[in-house]
């Protein structure tokens, strides 16, 4: 078995075995109504996805939508890991779909992206029933899925990077992004203490590298626009909010955005940044890799999530709730 899979494999394991314990340790939000829909009509279990609107919400009032991409390092996950925050969202007034998505290495970069745009489309073409305002989405993403969400929004608004991927734009408006612990610089994936590209570990970035774009990686079409530096290249994004934490083992990828972001504001290409960052202290010891979206239930994760929630309405004009 070659390394990506062995890789693959591990994280699978690894991860899985520990969520299986958090979940059965959880109680869902109450309050959120959840259905289940095949955004493709091809029988694939990993081309579905699940719808949340509040309980008890006017049937004839549009709400606004946030969509949800889960993390997982592009390998692990499907629409069920973060269903208890899905629904924490939906509990405070707001539709929201989170889909699965094909995983590597059965599938590379570009055809995960091909994923998340079919469920996107899916998502616009059946807003009306639904229930859902798609002229007032807020994109979000954690992890790998905060990578998948930047990436999605750059493809939404540059006709060249979505001919590059293969997709086609969905009719919908995001107001905002909102990025948890974000791993978006996919050729340097291990950090130097400066926040820039490791100068060791080159056999770990040949294994997301593989991972990422097959076993040829330079050759895939979307190799050079893949990291956040290259597909953000010449595009103006909506507000953006950046949540992290210190002790998050990702950390210097989450601060190397936060100041790419500050300079997007300044050239005037992001018209407002966020950057939600809690630093290492007795207090804050537990807070670790998205711990907001794995532990919706803890305090410090309500804060910050009813901050995003504040952030988007704040995106939209100052929306009530």
């Amino acid at each position: 078995m070659c390394l990506e899979k062995l890789a693959a494999a591990y994280i699978r394991y690894d991860t899985g075995r520990h969520d299986r314990v958090r979940i059965a340790s959880q109680t869902p939000p109450a309050g959120v109504g959840a259905e289940e829909y095949a955004y493709l009509p091809d029988g694939d279990s990993m081309h579905m996805l699940n719808f949340y609107r509040p309980e008890g919400a006017d049937a004839g009032k549009k709400l606004p939508l946030i969509v949800n991409i889960h993390g997982g390092a592009w390998v692990y996950g499907d629409k069920d890991l973060n269903k208890y925050y899905c629904m924490y969202l939906a509990s405070k007034g707001f539709c929201v779909t989170g889909m699965s998505y094909r995983l590597m290495p059965d599938v590379t970069l570009k055809e995960q992206v091909q994923d998340v745009f079919a469920a996107l489309n899916w998502t616009a073409d059946n807003a009306a029933r639904l229930g859902a305002d798609v002229s007032e989405v807020m994109l979000t993403g954690d992890s790998a899925g905060g990578h998948l969400a930047s990436l999605a929004l750059a493809v939404m608004l540059s006709p060249g990077l979505a001919e590059r991927y293969g997709v086609k734009a969905p009719d919908m408006n995001v107001r905002c992004l909102v990025m948890s612990h974000p791993v978006c610089e996919v050729h340097s994936v291990l950090r130097g203490k400066d926040n820039g590209p490791a100068r060791h570990g080159k056999l770990v970035q040949h294994v997301f590298d593989r991972l990422l774009f097959g076993p040829k990686p330079r050759g895939n079409a979307v190799y050079g626009a893949s990291a956040f530096t290259e597909y953000s290249e010449g595009v103006t994004f909506p507000p953006v909010m950046l949540i992290g934490c210190e002790r998050d083992v990702y950390a210097r990828h989450s601060l190397f955005l936060a100041d790419e972001f500050a300079k997007l504001e300044k050239e005037g290409r992001c018209p407002r940044f966020l950057f939600d960052f809690v630093k290492a202290d007795d207090e804050t010891r537990r807070l670790r890799h998205v711990y907001n979206i794995v532990r919706y239930e803890w305090a410090e994760s309500g804060r910050v999530n009813d901050l995003s929630l504040a952030f988007f309405r704040e995106s939209m004009g100052g929306a009530d709730e």
